[in-house]
């Protein structure tokens, strides 16, 4: 994976999930590899849920943000704005879906997006949370283009 993060290329940024701007947030970072969207993350030891494994709301922004910004990167790549994105395109979830299928180890995830569909405006985004290779959860999100407010 090389290049610049997409997060970096949607500053400023102080979402909680993707947020470079944020000190308190998840610090994703995510980069095209090939038709996917993936990010490399490793949790804090305060991210616990039951012993040893990963809070199941933190997996589930994970997905969320994660996605939502796999649909960015999609669109202001069909923009033909792959290098420096168009500050106007943005996106907010409209519908999300989440799938666990196990307990996520306190570890580094491997979370890999792909844009399943365009409609319009809607972007549907399949993005798998691994650890070690396994699946241990699974999300369709549904990110909508929107006007950027202020």
């Amino acid at each position: 994976m090389t290049g610049a993060y997409i997060q970096e290329k949607l500053r400023p940024n102080y979402c909680f999930g993707c947020g470079p701007d944020n000190p308190y947030g998840l610090q994703i970072h995510s980069l095209w590899e090939g038709d996917e969207v993936v990010c490399r993350w490793t949790p804090k030891d305060y991210m616990t849920g039951p012993p040893n494994f990963l809070y199941g709301g933190i997996s589930a922004s994970l997905i969320d943000c994660h996605s939502l910004n796999a649909a960015v990167a999609y669109a202001n790549r069909q923009a033909g704005h792959d290098d420096v994105f168009d500050p106007d395109l943005f996106m907010v979830t409209g519908t999300m879906t989440i799938k666990y299928h196990k307990p996520v180890p306190m570890r580094e995830v491997e979370l890999r997006a792909r844009i399943a569909k365009v409609e319009g405006r809607k972007y549907l985004v399949h993005t798998d949370l691994l650890s070690d290779g396994e699946r241990c959860v699974s999300g369709e999100v549904l990110a909508i283009r929107i006007a950027r407010m202020g």
